[in-house]
């Protein structure tokens, strides 16, 4: 007959020659309904621009949004009227806005969206910088009621997928 103290080792030694169980997956976390309105509130507006559909730029502002500028020299405003317009008029070249790398923060019927840009002119890289996105949910569904950004020439980043070429270095020969 054992003593249960000697069971009691037994099954530790046994359970210590054990392979380890693995590890329980973590739990997949459902996307958010709301972050995801939210991006794709400010999803719209690029695919406006994209497309100069003034209507469908002006479908995504509140009545009252402003856009601003951060720079070196301070920070400017203008109100988004000005802006939508000029989405809406037609051009020979594709506005292209790509934006990655966001962060969205939502506390009831307020948004903010944080994210990284870089603007295209057609296929030519113009700009880049950091945008930051203001939202109020309205009973229609989320609005961009301010936007902020930077906007650089130098020391930029691109999204995925679109860095520039490596610079070979060579001499042009003007050919």
């Amino acid at each position: 007959m054992k003593t249960p103290a000697i069971a009691t080792l037994a099954a530790a030694v046994l359970a210590a020659c054990q392979p380890e169980a693995p590890a329980p997956e973590p739990e997949a976390t459902q996307p958010d309904p709301e972050e995801e309105a939210v991006v794709a509130a400010v999803l719209q507006l690029f695919e406006a621009m994209r497309t100069a559909d003034g209507e469908m730029a002006r479908a995504v502002f509140h009545p009252d949004a402003r856009l601003g500028r951060a720079d070196d020299d301070g920070i400017s405003f203008s109100p988004a009227d000005g802006f939508i317009e000029r989405i809406g008029q037609p051009r020979e070249v594709v506005w292209d806005e790509p934006i990655w790398d966001w962060e969205v923060q939502i506390d009831g019927r307020l948004a903010h969206m944080w994210t990284k840009y870089a603007f295209y002119l057609g296929d030519t890289f113009s700009h880049c910088g950091e945008e930051s996105f203001q939202l109020y949910k309205a009973d229609t569904g989320w609005q961009i009621t301010q936007l902020i950004d930077t906007s650089r020439r130098e020391n930029c980043f691109y999204p995925p997928g679109r860095e520039p070429a490596e610079e070979s270095g060579e001499p042009e020969t003007g050919n």
